[in-house]
């Protein structure tokens, strides 16, 4: 069919003939492009086929997103396959040379007995920093068994607006210049020398969001210094810190989740409005809250007076917990902005939960997970004098408890129904029970007393 051509077809409900106009074949060539630049560079090439325009529509996506594993199509290794990866890229990259690349996404996934050779990767990026690439992800799945290195170019690409790393290497950089750098994303990967993650940021002047999972570093004090930051997220299992300090005076997100550090540090938290926290400062089954060691307490006091400005909160009940025990020594910081709070329990301890809701007098929306492993129930903690709750509207429990914890759920939407003075909706899940299990349940809800009159109970 000639481009342009409006098709007619006949309506299958009555006699009329109707025109229908193939919209995505009249598409202008730049629209075009920006589609298919949402689509892995294998399904682009597939549409090759569909006519003569669409034939070599791939070259002129701005935008390569090609994992290497596109190009196995035996059940053994061939060099062929290889060669053809290679091959595709470097055509790819050679054709329209001149122009800008909007983005290069690769993930390096190949047979797990065979050597790949990287050299051509690093050949890559430099190709990609030379047409001004945007957008640079690079994944490396081979778990070590080929370090793909990320070359010093990438340093300096002045265009680089995100730059999302998996897995790879990072050479100690002598210069670093990234002007519009926004978003860094760095999933264990390793660093050459300790100081080359604060050259990073600081050569970064318009960085606004920073994600760190497991990163390896031989720095006992782990520093994120910007003026730019406006999110941060930490995770962190193996590594041996022994603090992390933020220093981002624009910071407004924050998720912190690290077992292993003893120390968080906050400086000039003032514009923080969301926090994400599941860390216990280094305190688990080994080490137990001290209340006699007072740098400790000191610390945590620090911690919690440095995100107690925040209108959002996500909490983890390892956290809570710690929390719990420092409040027996001294008393909370007042958690004044927070409208929201949800919170995590990994046990069915909710009687952590009230010492810290007094601290929070403005919050409005409560939401309770429950996710018990298996014979876990925890031990029982011995809940003080509760404080009525003054301003709390909405509590919604979302992950149904087993059935065996029924009577502690009830004891929870107990204590809501009975202390809260203008709660307005309470929202119980319950999970798979019978309808003769849930009747019996709703029966003894109905007979709780509600300390607000306007207060609706809703079972789901």
């Amino acid at each position: 069919m000639q481009e342009g051509r409006e098709r007619r077809v006949r309506s299958k409900r009555s006699g009329d003939r109707v025109k229908k106009v193939d919209r995505l074949r009249n598409l202008p060539d730049c629209l075009l492009f920006k589609i298919l630049l949402n689509l892995p560079t294998k399904d682009v090439v597939r549409c090759s086929v569909l006519s003569r325009r669409w034939r070599n529509v791939w070259r002129y996506v701005p935008g390569l997103n090609l994992k290497c594993s596109d190009f196995m199509v035996a059940d053994c290794y061939d060099s062929s396959e290889f060669n053809s990866l290679l091959g595709f890229v470097y055509r790819f990259l050679g054709f329209n040379s001149e122009s800008c690349l909007q983005e290069f996404r690769l993930m390096v996934n190949w047979y797990d007995d065979v050597q790949l050779e990287t050299a051509h990767f690093t050949q890559w990026f430099n190709a990609v920093v030379e047409r001004k690439v945007q957008h640079l992800h690079v994944l490396d799945k081979t778990w070590g068994i080929d370090e793909v290195e990320i070359p010093p170019t990438v340093y300096t690409c002045e265009s680089l607006v995100s730059l999302n790393l998996c897995d790879v290497y990072l050479p100690n950089p002598e210069f670093v210049f990234l002007p519009s750098l926004k978003v860094i994303v760095l999933d264990e990967v390793m660093f050459d020398n300790d100081l080359a993650f604060q050259m990073l940021l600081t050569g970064c002047p318009v960085l606004e969001s920073l994600t760190v999972n497991k990163i390896y570093l031989n720095l006992e004090n782990f520093q994120v210094y910007s003026q730019s930051l406006l999110s941060f997220t930490h995770v962190a299992d193996k590594d041996d810190y022994l603090a992390v300090v933020i220093d981002a005076p624009r910071l407004e997100y924050l998720k912190l989740s690290d077992r292993r550090t003893e120390s968080f540090i906050m400086k000039s938290p003032g514009s923080l409005v969301e926090a994400d926290i599941d860390i216990v400062f280094d305190i688990g089954i080994k080490n137990k809250f001290d209340p006699n060691d007072l740098p400790l307490r000191h610390m945590i006091r620090n911690f919690l007076i440095g995100i107690s400005c925040v209108k959002e909160m996500i909490i983890s009940s390892s956290t809570l917990e710690v929390i719990y025990d420092y409040s027996r020594c001294e008393q909370l910081p007042l958690f004044r902005n927070i409208s929201f709070l949800r919170v995590e329990f990994t046990d069915y301890r909710w009687e952590l939960l009230p010492i810290f809701l007094e601290s929070c007098p403005n919050l409005k929306s409560l939401v309770l997970g429950f996710s018990i492993p298996p014979g876990e129930e925890g031990a029982s903690i011995l809940p003080g004098p509760r404080r009525f709750l003054t301003s709390l509207e909405y509590v919604k429990i979302v992950k149904p408890m087993a059935e065996e914890a029924i009577e502690i759920k009830l004891k929870l939407v107990s204590y809501f129904l009975e202390n809260s003075t203008i709660l307005k909706k309470l929202t119980l899940c319950l999970g798979n029970f019978s309808e003769k299990e849930e009747s019996v349940i709703v029966k003894k809800l109905l007979t709780i007393p509600r300390l607000s009159t306007s207060c609706q109970v809703f079972v789901l």
